[in-house]
């Protein structure tokens, strides 16, 4: 039977090559729609991550606020990350802001307004709503981290009127949160570049303008302004693994002894929420895919095999009449069928992830309203991956099964006589 199915693929290579690519494509489907199906833990959280959720604490008059009050935070299990923020002003050495036109003119504005900067200090620029929403865009070098020390990001259009660039030194003379300037000046390396325009609140100042924003890390600002101590935040941003974590994170937050008639904890989740919303239908639809996939695959299978196997019925014939069985004959069928899917199986790997990716991207995209760029793959282990990879080849080779009994129904049901009878 082996010899025979071999036999009969190697010389029907038309045949050969219509299953082939039927068969490919019903696996590749399969498994890039099992893997999405399968991967709602992975895909939900790392829609989380991306969503940026998490708790903010913010002081009620928008003002600033002691972080070592807040020192119990880091304590809670279902944290997994700070960020502070800390806004104010700096007055650049040697360097002239980029200028322009002004909705508020100041007339009695001293001299040491006229050259100011927008600071931003943070541990974590990724974290930082302005670069997650893309209203800015690193184009050289990379964000600030926890790790860094004396470090700074600069708008390209205050970068290009200064002559700036990656890995030059830029001196700022700090402004405390009473808008006094510090004597010491602190030189900050530049390690990104960005662009991009915000949303402006105009004052009258030279910081108003996108372009005089600068963003420098966190342990700068605490040893310039603070003398290496905890220092003051204008908002603190806690993050956890899951949205099941958030929740109690928030009741923990809310149980430590603080005067909260003077601070706001609010969740930030309702990106998370949206996309959630929205990827719960869209993932019913990718079932309904694979089930249709499945379905279609067998229908489609099926028909192919009824028509050919009525070209075959002299062989079928003739194999009874010298007494081969009727489910050796379909084992054959099924035989042949499986050797083709062996070089689909192959094709499929590559074929079926290009589809993940794809469906991936739409599936986030249609979610989110934005390319979030999340890989399932990446998201599972690469045993993970193999065993869906082999349960959708399981799928596969039951469809095989199914469509060759349904297809060799008609005719094996028949006695050998009233086939030999027709052939005659």
């Amino acid at each position: 039977m082996i010899k025979n199915a071999l036999a009969y693929v190697s010389r029907k290579k038309n045949r050969t090559l219509i299953i082939f690519i039927i068969l490919t494509i019903v696996l590749s489907f399969l498994y890039s729609c099992l893997s999405i199906m399968k991967s709602n833990e992975g895909l939900e959280k790392s829609l989380y991550k991306y969503s940026n959720s998490s708790l903010s604490i913010t002081k009620k008059d928008n003002g600033y606020f002691e972080t070592e009050k807040f020192k119990e935070v880091k304590r809670i299990k279902e944290v997994k990350e700070l960020t502070y923020e800390y806004n104010g002003l700096a007055k650049p050495v040697n360097a002239k802001v980029v200028t322009g036109k002004q909705k508020i003119e100041r007339d009695n504005l001293p001299d040491e307004f006229n050259n100011i900067l927008s600071l931003e200090a943070t541990n974590n620029t990724k974290r930082n709503v302005l670069f997650t929403s893309g209203v800015f865009t690193i184009k050289k070098g990379r964000g600030i981290n926890e790790n860094d020390m004396n470090k700074i990001l600069v708008h390209e259009d205050f970068a290009k009127k200064n002559n700036l660039k990656l890995n030059d030194k830029i001196g700022l003379n700090l402004l405390d949160n009473d808008n006094m300037a510090q004597d010491k000046e602190e030189k900050y390396e530049i390690i990104g570049i960005f662009s991009g325009k915000k949303q402006e609140k105009y004052t009258g100042l030279s910081s108003d303008f996108s372009e005089n924003s600068v963003f420098i890390d966190y342990k700068s600002l605490e040893k310039t302004l603070f003398d290496g101590k905890a220092g003051l935040s204008n908002k603190i941003n806690v993050y956890t693994d899951n949205p099941e974590n958030i929740k109690t994170a928030f009741e923990k937050i809310k149980n430590i002894n603080i005067d909260w008639s003077k601070y706001n904890l609010e969740k930030d989740t309702g990106a998370f929420e949206e996309i959630i919303n929205s990827l719960s239908g869209i993932k019913h639809l990718i079932k309904i895919i694979a089930y249709s996939i499945a379905i279609g695959g067998l229908v489609v299978i099926s028909l192919i095999l009824i028509l050919w196997l009525r070209e075959r019925i002299y062989e079928i014939g003739i194999l009874l009449s010298i007494g081969i069985s009727k489910a050796k004959i379909i084992s054959q069928f099924i035989i042949e069928l499986i050797i083709i899917s062996i070089p689909a199986f192959l094709s499929s790997l590559i074929l079926g992830n290009l589809i993940l990716k794809q469906l991936t991207g739409r599936l986030v995209e249609s979610g989110s309203g934005g390319d979030l760029n999340i890989d399932i793959i990446k998201n599972q282990s690469l045993l993970d991956s193999i065993t869906t990879f082999l349960q959708s080849y399981g799928i596969l080779i039951s469809i095989i099964i199914i469509s060759v009994a349904l297809a060799s129904s008609m005719i094996l049901i028949k006695k050998p006589k009233d086939i030999l009878s027709k052939i005659s």
